[in-house]
């Protein structure tokens, strides 16, 4: 965590942060107290939540996702790249851009639908 900070300190970056989100790994009071005397008074760390009963699956929204883990869970859906076993560079850059492609046309394509979607009540 403290070169961490560090580096983004001496980039002068510091001061954007409005809230740092940590995981539940790094909720302590030296963590605490380190992003506290680096200038940073917003800190959010993930908790270990009790069991819940709950029946169904309980989705996240993604917003609160790292928008790097949700795009390499995207991409993570092909197959594909989980086995990929081609020996060319230009292969596996094909394989790549089409699954981008794909992400992003699939994703637009909601974006697009979202209006037209009936209000639920």
């Amino acid at each position: 965590m403290p070169p961490t900070l560090g580096d983004v300190a001496s980039r002068g970056l510091i001061g954007e942060i409005e809230t740092l989100h940590l995981d539940r790994g790094y909720d302590n009071n030296v963590v605490r107290n380190h992003v506290a005397s680096v200038g940073i008074d917003n800190l959010v760390c993930a908790r270990k939540r009790a069991p819940s009963k709950a029946a169904g699956k309980q989705s996240l929204p993604l917003g609160l996702r790292w928008p790097v883990e949700r795009t390499n869970s995207w991409l993570s859906n092909f197959g594909g790249f989980r086995r990929n076993t081609d020996r060319f560079v230009a292969q596996r850059l094909a394989q790549l851009t089409l699954a981008i492609t794909l992400v992003i046309a699939i994703k637009l394509m909601k974006w697009a639908d979202r209006w037209s979607r009936e209000p639920s009540t």
